[in-house]
């Protein structure tokens, strides 16, 4: 990055610590509640332990669970909007939209190129969120970007019974994978740690493994209880399946959020797995144990997740991904047949994972450690493994900054380890308004002498009322 732009970077980083004023929590429980960011949030978007409470209580306050508050419903307090625009600047040797790695004929990775880009990010609506009567609360969040349709990231309805120490929720719909705190909970840069969000491959080259911990929000239905500060949840869920991008020119994940019909005898939905798919009829399941340590953001988190995946093995001529035919074409992505049972397989995988965090004063040191499985086409195992550290320094209570250290080998079997560094500035304005910029080098091991990098910049612009 030239010098003139670290300049640049430093001076608002510098302004915006010096100007930012209190931040309110999240706008609709904020007004309904009358309470600042502090009341549920250590810095947003992270959650404190009465932040946590109050959203698995069904988004009130756990002494009010089975208890009317009186109050005549006012559904500006069930809805708040968010936008996200954002301004990126990379420096790599895998530009976008490049088919398949950027690779040399030596095996080393293609010429570096610079890409700038100001984009709008998101736009987001939360509406009919909140607590209903004494013992129910929903969350709907429907998200949708540039040329896209809504993506449903959450769409529950939560039932809570029991008394503030204790207390049995039940939730059904779409919901994230599960509810963290400390360090499982959200971060406070602009992504997540690599071994939640990285597929461990999933380029036309060969057979695609495309599951990731985080960012498929599928159906299903939760059961969980607290007692005190252990929280307990256990879910059955739709799954995942697989589908093609041409645009992106790799494989991608998606939440499958839809049954096998669509009415009687119809076409199923696009979120749908098919009724033959060799995973169809099986389930994922999840389960999670968190016990609070410390109030802001201390915590101990153990997860498992368990799931079926119809994955493609060969194009509908019959040839591997990523083989040639006799004629010398190369078997991609667009012509593998979703639809046919007969050249897919169901990977059976899991995930486990610990998380830690205990604050010190004005730090938290966070981190995280993940172990998981997938299946080959003939039924054996290769395994994956990741870590990341964490360290926020809560500069005031309206900025935070810190620096992550990712580590994930997708396969240990092979030589492709990867490795991030994430410094970050966090800061919330009042009413709604935050800025978060974070800068990440990250390092793809391609074989025993050769590497792919990548230098990047982001600043992103968040409002919500």
């Amino acid at each position: 990055m030239k010098t003139q732009q670290c300049a640049v970077v430093t001076l608002m980083i510098g302004a915006f610590a010096a100007l930012a004023p209190a931040a309110l929590a999240m706008p609709n429980f904020a007004r309904k509640y009358s309470v600042e960011c502090a009341y549920c949030h250590t810095a947003i978007p992270a959650l404190n332990e009465t932040g946590y409470k109050f959203r698995a209580a069904g988004f009130r306050p756990p002494e009010e669970i089975g208890k009317d508050d009186g109050k005549k419903i006012d559904y500006g307090d069930y809805l708040s909007a968010r936008i996200q625009s954002r301004w990126d600047t990379q420096v790599t040797n895998q530009p976008n939209g490049v088919r398949g790695a950027n690779l040399l004929s030596s095996g080393a990775s293609g010429p570096r190129t610079t890409t700038n880009a100001f984009s709008f990010m998101e736009a987001t609506l939360y509406p009919l969120t909140g607590a209903w009567g004494k013992h129910l609360g929903a969350e709907t969040e429907l998200s949708v970007s540039p040329e896209d349709v809504f993506e449903i990231e959450n769409a529950y309805i939560r039932f809570v019974t029991g008394t503030e120490k204790r207390f049995f929720t039940a939730r059904a719909g779409i919901f994230h994978p599960w509810e963290g705190f400390g360090a499982s909970d959200r971060p406070y840069s602009n992504g997540r740690p690599l071994f939640q969000t990285s597929p461990l491959s999933a380029r036309a080259t060969g057979v695609p493994y495309v599951f990731q911990p985080w960012g498929l929000d599928e159906a299903g239905l939760e059961l969980g209880g607290d007692i005190d500060r252990l929280s307990l949840r256990a879910a059955v869920l739709g799954g995942t399946l697989i589908r093609w991008s041409d645009e992106a020119q790799t494989f991608l994940a998606f939440p499958a959020q839809t049954g096998p019909w669509k009415g009687a005898n119809q076409a199923t939905a696009a979120l749908t797995k098919a009724a033959d798919a060799p995973s169809h009829n099986t389930p994922d399941f999840s389960a999670n144990l968190t016990y609070i340590l410390h109030a802001n953001g201390g915590g101990v988190s153990l997860l498992y997740y368990y799931g079926n995946v119809a994955t493609p093995t060969t194009c509908a001529n019959g040839i591997a991904i990523g083989k040639k035919d006799p004629a010398g074409q190369v078997c991609g992505g667009e012509e593998v047949d979703f639809s046919n049972p007969s050249t897919q397989f169901s990977n059976k995988l899991d995930r486990m994972a610990a998380y830690v965090s205990y604050p010190s004063g004005k730090f938290l040191p966070r981190g995280g450690f993940q172990y998981g499985s997938d299946t080959n086409p003939d039924r054996t195992k290769f395994h994956n493994k990741g870590v990341f550290f964490d360290g926020v320094f809560f500069v005031s209570d309206k900025v935070s900054a810190g620096l992550r250290y990712d580590w994930f080998h997708p396969n240990t079997a092979k030589l492709n380890t990867q490795w991030a560094v994430t410094p970050y500035v966090n800061v919330a304005f009042q009413d709604g308004l935050q800025f978060i910029i974070d800068y990440q080098h990250r390092d793809f091991q391609l074989d025993a002498v050769n590497h792919r990098q990548n230098d990047t910049l982001q600043a992103r612009l968040i409002f919500i009322k």
